[in-house]
């Protein structure tokens, strides 16, 4: 019988995180077999193929290029345009969900940089236009300076930041009280609107936390039922989660 193997244990062979492979199967049409409670389970040919990715993406092909290739190679089967899929999966309909939500956000990404560079040149051509006078515009200078009315003098006042706090002096001897800890502990870097899920899929990775686990405490937390499906400030929650556990599962250090 073929070896199976799971998804945790092929993003440790591949290098990458588990979010990944699940985008990577949603992007590029992937057709991982699934057992017992829906989990996936890869064959050797599953692997292959992201292998194969894995190398096309290092090599820096477009991504609506890399399915196209795979075929090409003979690695996966074309699909026949306009054959619908089969209705009633809810989870691949979250998944695309997903998927539209990414794209979304890379889209209104972009038409804001469009729209504040048509902004620049409205302003540019509108400049040139007062210099030839052509037109006039709000851009011209006042014939007299604005000046606001001064504001009535107020007598001093003290202000009071949050309530009093008394500080006990050091006993003799004493050691000063230790500094707190960064809390990034995991190394993660910065966390953004584009990258907070792979942030989370790597925090995940870090502590040994399964996908089980993590879809558990999306629930009870959070009522979602799987925790790639998160918003920005919830996968926030939960990386901080993780990062206050990853000194508990450490090795105790011997005193």
């Amino acid at each position: 019988m073929t070896d199976l193997l799971s998804i945790n244990t092929v993003a440790a062979k591949l290098g990458l995180s588990v979010h990944q492979l699940r985008r990577w199967e949603l992007m590029f049409g992937l057709e991982i077999k699934r057992g017992r409670g829906q989990q996936r389970q890869y064959r050797p040919e599953d692997m292959t193929v992201l292998e194969r990715i894995k190398e096309l993406v290092e090599q820096g092909w477009p991504t609506s290029q890399i399915r196209p290739q795979l075929e090409a190679e003979g690695l996966i089967t074309p699909k026949l345009i306009g054959m619908p899929q089969a209705p009633g999966n809810p989870e691949m309909l979250m998944e695309a969900l997903i998927g539209f939500r990414s794209f979304s956000e890379r889209r209104f990404i972009e038409l804001s940089r469009q729209i504040d560079e048509l902004r620049q040149l409205m302003i540019s051509i509108t400049l040139k236009q007062e210099l030839k006078g052509e037109v006039s515009s709000p851009w011209q200078p006042l014939e007299q300076e604005f000046e606001p009315a001064p504001a009535p003098a107020l007598p001093p006042q003290e202000i009071h930041l949050g309530p009093p706090v008394q500080v006990a002096p050091a006993a003799a001897g004493g050691t000063a009280p230790p500094k707190q800890e960064s809390q990034d502990l995991l190394g993660l870097g910065e966390i953004t609107d584009q990258n907070y899920l792979t942030v989370l899929g790597r925090a995940l990775d870090l502590v040994g936390w399964t996908d089980e686990k993590a879809d558990e405490f999306a629930s009870k937390t959070f009522g979602i039922s799987h925790w790639d499906e998160l918003g920005r400030s919830q996968a926030e929650k939960l990386i901080s989660v993780l990062q206050a556990q990853k000194p508990i599962d450490a090795e105790p250090t011997p005193s």
